[in-house]
This record gives C-alpha cells, sequence and structure tokens, in this order.
C-alpha cells in the first residue's frame, strides 16, 4: 500500500475513535449529571447549565484523549515513516534528489 492509503487508513479508523470516545464521554457526562441532579431540589437551570458543560467538556476531553492516543500510535508503530503528511508547509518541501 502507499503512504496516502496508510494515511486514509490512518485517518478513517482515528476517526471512528474520536466519534466512539466522544459519545462514551457524553453518555459518561449524563450519568454523572443524573447523579448530581437526583442530590439536589429540581432546578431548570442547574439542568440546562449541566447539560451545556456536559456537551462542551465531552468535545473537550474526546479531542484530548484522541491526540494523546494519535500521538502514542505515531510513536510506538513509527508511523511517520508509513504515513503521508496531511499538512505540508508551502516552504518546506525538499528537492527529490534529497
Amino acid at each position: 500500500m502507499s503512504k496516502k492509503t496508510n494515511s486514509f487508513i490512518f485517518m478513517a479508523i482515528a476517526t471512528v475513535v474520536n466519534l466512539l470516545l466522544l459519545c462514551f464521554f457524553f453518555i459518561l457526562g449524563f450519568v454523572i449529571l443524573n447523579f448530581v441532579i437526583s442530590a439536589m431540589p429540581e432546578n431548570v437551570a442547574v439542568v440546562q447549565v449541566g447539560v451545556v458543560l456536559v456537551f462542551v467538556f465531552s468535545i473537550g476531553l474526546s479531542f484530548f484523549v484522541y491526540s494523546k492516543l494519535v500521538n502514542f500510535a505515531t510513536k510506538k508503530f513509527d508511523l511517520e515513516n508509513k504515513l503521508d503528511p496531511l499538512f505540508v508547509r508551502k516552504g518546506s518541501r525538499r528537492p527529490k534528489g534529497e
């Protein structure tokens, strides 16, 4: 397989993992929010703020864990040599002779 094919497969798998992480943290946040709300008197504002916080923190936490997993996989399996860079600066391309 070419480096571009490897990059495409890696990004597809990484995207699925990121979505699974997002769903996991979203569900976990709602479970925690359910315990917090059940311990407090019912207040609509607390529920609304809690839902927004769960949504924001699940996105942030999934992105953080995703970036750590990608860095770990890149180093562990030496993926820098097997994948084509997705983003290349215009001035950083080397001539083909080097």
